[in-house]
């Protein structure tokens, strides 16, 4: 059985293009532009790229296929400009292509928007006979699209401990927050759309986990991520339901 198809890697060697760009934007030179010291620059982040969505993608193929669905990556196009009827696109946009660029030129590479692509996750129904539900659920979705951002938020968190993985770490947790965005298209809206205390705890522990590691070991960060986290769904689910 195939596990990536061309498309799909396709796909995954794209975006990690874009990501080594914009992790690169500021190692053209230093004073002066510098082509050779860029290109080098420019390869090495978007092979550091590419390991990072392998994790993050592979980690999707392996929990949605015990949920019977199958996970293929793709570029985060957008439908609409807004939430309204009218405010759809003729066409849908390569947001995972356009923004990071453009954000990456316009900041003089500051700004690492790395919103780039997410997952389609299709229900085998073949498979999921006997199933409550035949379709995949919402709740089943969110818990799917989680754990990509969680895996390589997890891979930094470890990887952080070694010395030399600097770039590597600050890739992985950087993709982990912007897959979290509640966009729609990304893990993050599917996620929230799906389950919103698992968003919150999800995301909650992402941006604390990425926070923390900076200075913490990692059993305190995992522990002070998880509390906080699930303190804050709790408090959502107590004044909410």
């Amino acid at each position: 059985m195939q596990i990536y198809n061309k498309k799909e890697i396709l796909n995954l060697f794209l975006s990690a293009i874009i990501l080594g760009f914009i992790f690169s934007a500021r190692g053209w030179g230093h004073s002066t532009f510098n082509l050779g010291i860029g290109l080098t620059n420019l390869f090495r982040m978007s092979i550091l790229s590419l390991i990072v969505l392998l994790v993050y993608q592979t980690s999707h193929k392996l929990i949605a296929k015990k949920y019977h669905a199958h996970s293929t990556f793709k570029i985060w196009h957008l439908q609409r400009w807004w939430f309204t009827k009218n405010s759809k696109f003729k066409k849908s946009v390569p947001a995972g292509i356009i923004l990071p660029l453009f954000f990456s030129l316009i900041s003089n590479g500051f700004i690492k928007f790395a919103a780039i692509g997410s997952s389609e996750v299709v229900s085998i129904k073949r498979k999921r006979i006997g199933k409550k539900f035949k379709h995949i659920t919402e709740n089943e979705l969110a818990r799917i699209h989680l754990v990509g951002p969680l895996s390589i938020l997890l891979l930094s968190l470890i990887l952080i401990q070694f010395p030399g993985f600097n770039e590597i770490v600050k890739i992985a947790y950087t993709l982990a927050i912007f897959s979290m965005f509640p966009f729609s298209g990304l893990d993050g809206g599917k996620v929230f759309f799906g389950s919103l205390p698992l968003y919150i705890f999800g995301t909650g522990f992402i941006i604390l986990t990425a926070i923390l590691m900076q200075f913490l070991a990692p059993i305190w960060v995992l522990i002070l991520s998880i509390i906080t986290a699930l303190s804050l769904a709790l408090i959502f689910l107590e004044n909410n339901f």
